[in-house]
């Protein structure tokens, strides 16, 4: 009888202890570019902390930041290949791959007409196509898109930028997003093409004048130590995209999905309001460091980039695609 109860002792125990010594646990690698101090870095360690949360322990996300993983460029590829899980990016970034021109239109000069009415478009059926449609091209996925970037401004180490022809011979720090290039082309500036953890060392060599960006890369980045002129043009409002190889997105079940997809809103919550916090923090930060800020004229700037969109109706993206857009409230 004693033996028979230890046995059966022994069975109840094992049954008790086998299901979490059996958890499977998923760990997945998420690169990330930007430096663990700037506020865009903010939305990653909540996210990672909330798919840990409401999986139960059964997916970590390791968090890579400060291009540990490589740059912008190098995690697109990454994603792709499956030797990146997953990246926080730029929506353009998706440009560069077989399915993602169309995203571009998200850097139209003034598509946008607020942080929130941004991130309300991205995330409208519209947008969701043609997340769909990179998905299905390249075996990469924008799964969700949450956290309003500090709008794009102008920063320069030479002069004073107020008015579009202010920018002429400049040499711009730009990302790869073609519509960007075409626009600093278009006001007679030279946009140059340009790592993030580049950028520092190229505006204090000269190499660059400056760069084109939010306020929070620019106090993330430390840019206001070399670069004393600043411009809020607010020509673009970025948010953050999330972005999965679609194979490993397609391995997970719906619930899984989901949770991402919550664990998103949650990253991008938190950076919006580490953004908002530097940006009411940012006139002393620049005061400190001997930052002009100069107020533009942003009706000259809107018309100087008015005609822009049209070089990639038809071409890019689908004809009426600007105009499907603006349809949507903000």
């Amino acid at each position: 009888m004693l033996f028979r109860n230890a046995v059966f002792g022994a069975l109840v125990l094992a049954a008790a202890v086998s299901p979490a010594a059996a958890q499977h646990v998923r760990e997945l690698r998420l690169g990330s570019p930007w430096p663990s101090t700037s506020t865009i870095h903010a939305a990653l360690p909540v996210f990672a902390a909330a798919v840990d949360r409401e999986s139960k322990g059964t997916i970590k996300v390791r968090i890579y930041p400060d291009s540990q993983l490589g740059d912008i460029q190098s995690l697109i590829n990454g994603v792709q290949l499956g030797t990146v899980d997953m990246t926080y990016l730029a929506i353009g970034n998706a440009g560069v791959l077989k399915g993602g021109a169309p995203l571009n239109v998200a850097y139209v000069p003034y598509l946008f007409k607020s942080k929130a009415g941004a991130e309300k478009v991205v995330n409208s059926p519209v947008f969701q196509e043609l997340y769909d449609n990179l998905a299905k091209e390249s075996g990469v996925r924008i799964f969700a898109v949450y956290g309003a970037r500090s709008p794009r401004a102008i920063q320069n180490r030479v002069r004073a930028v107020s008015k579009p022809e202010d920018l002429k011979g400049l040499k711009i720090r730009i990302p790869p997003i073609e519509g960007i290039r075409v626009a600093f082309d278009t006001m007679g500036a030279k946009p140059v093409v340009l790592g993030l953890g580049d950028t520092y060392n190229a505006i204090e060599r000269g190499q660059v004048d400056g760069h084109e960006n939010g306020i929070d890369a620019a106090v993330g980045y430390k840019w206001y130590e070399v670069a004393k002129y600043f411009t809020p043009t607010d020509h673009i409002f970025e948010t953050g995209a999330f972005y999965i190889n679609e194979k490993l997105w397609q391995s997970l079940s719906k619930e899984e999905q989901q949770i991402f997809v919550n664990a998103a809103k949650e990253g991008g919550m938190a950076m919006t309001t580490a953004g908002d916090k530097v940006e009411a923090d940012a006139k002393k930060i620049f005061a400190d460091n001997k930052v002009e800020i100069t107020q533009p004229d942003k009706p000259a700037f809107e018309k100087a980039l008015a005609d822009v969109y049209k070089r990639f109706e038809g071409k890019v993206w689908p004809e009426g695609l600007v105009e499907r857009i603006r349809a949507i409230p903000q």
